[in-house]
């Protein structure tokens, strides 16, 4: 009897452990499958989170590429504006000296399409300051100076010129005045071509 009931308890807890290996093996699964699912999860968010950072990368790099690009267009536009600029300032230029070395005095009208020809002048030259580069920048701010210059002195040996009798007009400007005109007209030159110089240096590629 007692080994009979032995043999019944031993096999009550061979069943017992089968069942409790079959739930650890089971709860091991599951807990398998849950730290694998867990992981590829993770793993995915990982991998969109760092796909994500490159996009957004690429189109920072490609926005900033396109600024650059923009901004070297619109400080190209600027130079050849101030080049156009100076080519129509400095032919008005030239046609009022060789009235004044020929003893004309000019007009108010012809005073007053100068100062436009100087206005539109300056005004491309402002705009350097908005685009830059700084080298530019000082360049073009060196020309326009210069070319002030330049016109303030016409305009004084005009009106020097105007205070003179008709009769001595004739005889053209004094030594005096040339030389201003031609020191004057020839900074203006050397600054035009130290613009020019500079802005091809910063400007253009290579």
């Amino acid at each position: 009897m007692g080994f009979r009931a032995s043999a019944s308890f031993e096999r009550v807890d061979q069943g017992w452990a089968a069942v409790i290996a079959g739930s650890v093996g089971l709860v091991g699964a599951v807990v398998g499958a849950l730290v694998g699912g867990l992981a590829a999860v993770r793993g995915a968010r990982i991998g969109a989170e760092m796909n994500a950072a490159a996009v957004r990368a690429q189109v920072r790099d490609q926005a900033a590429l396109e600024l650059q690009q923009w901004v070297r267009q619109e400080r190209q536009k600027a130079c050849l504006q101030v080049m156009d600029m100076y080519a129509v300032f400095n032919v008005e230029s030239v046609r009022r000296r060789e009235q004044l070395e020929a003893g004309t005095v000019l007009d108010e009208a012809s005073l007053r399409a100068y100062g436009e020809a100087l206005f539109n002048r300056l005004t491309a030259c402002s705009h350097l300051a908005l685009l830059g580069p700084d080298s530019v920048q000082v360049a073009g701010g060196t020309l326009r100076r210069m070319t002030e210059r330049f016109t303030s002195t016409l305009r004084f040996v005009n009106e020097e010129l105007a205070e003179q009798p008709t009769e001595q007009r004739a005889d053209g400007l004094h030594a005096e005045w040339l030389e201003m005109l031609a020191e004057d007209g020839q900074e203006m030159k050397l600054a035009y071509l130290e613009f020019m110089r500079v802005s091809q240096a910063a400007l253009l590629p290579g």
